[in-house]
């Protein structure tokens, strides 16, 4: 019998009369087909949109465990925003209207000579607006000892004015040190124009060398710095000698002289010896020597503090006996 004269029914009929093997493995054929057909058409499908479901319903029910999260903690997140707007408001307050560079090198330049600072140069940078403020930024360059600088950059952080400091350097310059900086003030404008109240400045931070030691100089020659007391205003009047424009940090005590009447030290500056008897000046800090000794000499120095009241602070230079 050909394939195109095949009859179902004939077909059919016959396989009632074959051996009950051969039933038995048409009819597994027969539901193997019937369950291929089924996952084809109607199985597959639905088990893919089961599938499909069981994963949206796992993200619905994350998204609903994440927004309960946030629903519990509206109340702490909106305290905490009320809290950092406040904080903006408070810092905005305290930045001026209007430029102050004036003002803040006459403070700079003040408090330089408080703390024993040469200011070398400041170079005022073109503002760069901001968001909510605007910047001013300076470059400045700074020489003096290491605690000397400390202090200094202290009390810039410490004015009423907020000032930040970045981009320091150090490097030796003789016997001292140079500090190169990038200071920057800021302004803000409110949106009537006019300046907001200052508020009350908060805590500020002092740099106390005190218990501190130069990291530039080894533990043999570390100066103990003093604070100062209450003096007298020196005489701004005075013509100032040529010893005056140099720090104390730039001399050392080579030795002594004696005429059987006065005696003398002799400092030396580089490659200079200087001849010093007590009552001369020395350094910045209208440093007047009050006492010279075989193995060292004594002086006291006046400076304002960031008040503008007048201080003193005795100093002493020690014999450099490897000299």
């Amino acid at each position: 019998m050909s394939l195109s004269r095949l009859d179902v029914s004939t077909l059919s009929h016959n396989a009632a009369k074959w051996p009950l093997p051969c039933r038995v493995l048409l009819g597994c054929a027969l539901a193997g087909l019937v369950l291929l057909v089924g996952e084809a058409l109607y199985l597959g499908p639905s088990r893919e949109r089961l599938q499909g479901g069981e994963a949206r319903g796992h993200a619905l029910q994350q998204q609903l465990a994440e927004k309960t999260g946030l629903a519990t903690s509206l109340e702490a997140r909106a305290d905490h925003l009320r809290v950092m707007e406040d904080k903006v408001v408070s810092l905005l307050r305290q930045l001026p209207a209007e430029s102050e560079v004036p003002a803040l090198l006459e403070d700079v330049a003040r408090l330089a000579v408080a703390n024993g600072v040469w200011v070398e140069g400041i170079k005022v940078l073109d503002e760069e607006p901001r968001q909510l403020y605007t910047e001013q930024p300076m470059q400045m360059g700074a020489i003096g000892a290491y605690h000397d600088l400390a202090a200094f950059v202290s009390a810039l952080g410490g004015l009423l004015r907020v000032v930040t400091v970045q981009d320091v350097t150090l490097r030796p310059e003789g016997a001292l040190l140079r500090l190169d900086m990038l200071a920057k003030t800021y302004r803000g404008i409110t949106s009537s124009g006019q300046a907001l109240q200052a508020l009350e400045p908060g805590p500020r931070f002092v740099y106390d060398p005190s218990t501190l030691r130069d990291p530039f100089q080894s533990p043999t020659l570390q100066v103990a710095r003093v604070p100062g007391r209450p003096a007298l205003s020196p005489d701004l009047t005075r013509p100032r000698g040529l010893l005056e424009g140099m720090t104390i940090d730039q001399f050392e005590m080579v030795g002594t002289l004696s005429n059987g009447v006065q005696a003398f030290a002799l400092l030396r500056a580089g490659s200079l010896v200087h001849r010093l008897a007590v009552g001369d000046y020395l350094g910045p800090d209208h440093g007047q020597v009050t006492a010279i000794q075989d193995g060292y000499i004594e002086l006291v120095e006046l400076f304002p503090d960031d008040q503008g009241a007048w201080l003193e602070r005795p100093r002493t230079l020690v014999l450099n006996v490897n000299s």
